[in-house]
């Protein structure tokens, strides 16, 4: 699924003050960004992870590149999900390259590319501070967990506790790392929920 390419020319900072031009690029990464990516996100006790298959091709993603290096800076995975939903399932900057402003070029520019859709988005996180100033900013409405997403909205409830669980799971890639993250990172994965909905045309 092409998009027209985004160039972003960067300033550097006082830690890093190389310049930039970046592209945001709607494509699935190749296997060594895929490993790279996917090797930070097993160090994460912030994010479930996602498989090889997922990241490289049977998921819709976008890329964040350097043009000058072909350096990967960060990756955005979606979830295209039943009753007209899409989840922004993973907003990752690599290591490197946190505090420039990369996760809000992807967010931004993948919500952009999305929109025609008019699907309406789903964003779960668990990180307070920067992560929810970024989905506020991008018009999301924040629900502090799952309980409150669904309070006094039943089709929302089924939903999300059986559909989207359903899809969600099924994956063993995902079961397993879930399992070791409990065991080894001590996590609770308890997220806050952020919604997206769709915008209707204006009528004319």
């Amino acid at each position: 699924m092409p998009t027209q390419p985004m160039l972003v020319r960067e300033a550097g900072t006082a830690a890093d003050p190389q310049t930039r031009e970046v592209e945001l690029q709607r494509r699935p990464l190749t296997r060594p960004e895929a490993a790279e990516v996917m090797a930070q996100i097993r160090r994460s006790p912030k994010i479930t992870g996602y498989s090889t298959a997922e990241w490289t091709g049977r998921r819709d993603t976008f890329v964040l590149v350097d043009l000058t290096s072909g350096e990967l800076l960060g990756a955005l995975l979606t979830h295209h999900l039943a009753g007209n939903w899409c989840e922004i399932a993973v907003v990752f900057v690599l290591e490197a390259h946190r505090g420039r402003g990369y996760g809000r070029l992807l967010l931004g520019g993948a919500l952009r590319t999305l929109a025609p859709s008019r699907k309406r988005q789903l964003l779960f996180f668990s990180a307070e501070g920067a992560m929810e100033t970024m989905v506020r900013s991008a018009g999301f409405e924040v629900f502090p967990d799952e309980d409150s997403f669904v309070r006094g909205r039943p089709g929302r409830s089924i939903y999300l506790r059986s559909i989207y669980k359903a899809q969600w799971l099924s994956n063993i890639y995902r079961i397993r790392e879930m399992r070791r993250k409990r065991r080894e990172l001590d996590c609770s994965f308890t997220f806050k929920v952020a919604l997206l909905e769709t915008k209707k045309e204006p009528s004319k």
